[in-house]
């Protein structure tokens, strides 16, 4: 189990591999759960040699309970996940964020 912190649009999420701004998140059932995704940009390229806006999605988990509290802090919703950590499940999460994103780059956590 993992805490996610919901972020709105336009903030930018740190990840260990990536850096990008939040567009927006979805939810899409998968079993018996639903599968918390959230849609972003992140910029890659050089100075030397231009850069270019990648659309990316960012899969904390399944949720177990969608915002059950409020940090306190910032005052975002904190949902609790479960991450996906099989890689057979892993492989069908990817399936199915790729026939409808097919133009995103996919990063599970």
């Amino acid at each position: 189990m993992a805490e996610y912190m919901h972020a709105a649009p336009g903030k930018e999420i740190s990840l260990l591999y990536e850096t990008f701004r939040v567009i927006g998140e979805g939810y899409l059932p998968y079993g018996n759960l639903e599968l918390l995704y959230i849609k972003g940009f992140a910029t890659a390229g050089s100075a030397c040699c231009g850069a270019a806006e990648c659309r990316i999605i960012h899969v904390p988990g399944l949720v177990l309970s969608r915002h059950y509290r409020i940090e306190e802090i910032s005052g975002n919703p904190v949902s609790e996940v479960e991450p996906i950590t099989d890689p057979a499940t892993r492989k069908e999460v990817k399936k199915l964020l790729s026939r409808a994103f097919p133009s995103y780059l996919l990063f599970i956590s």
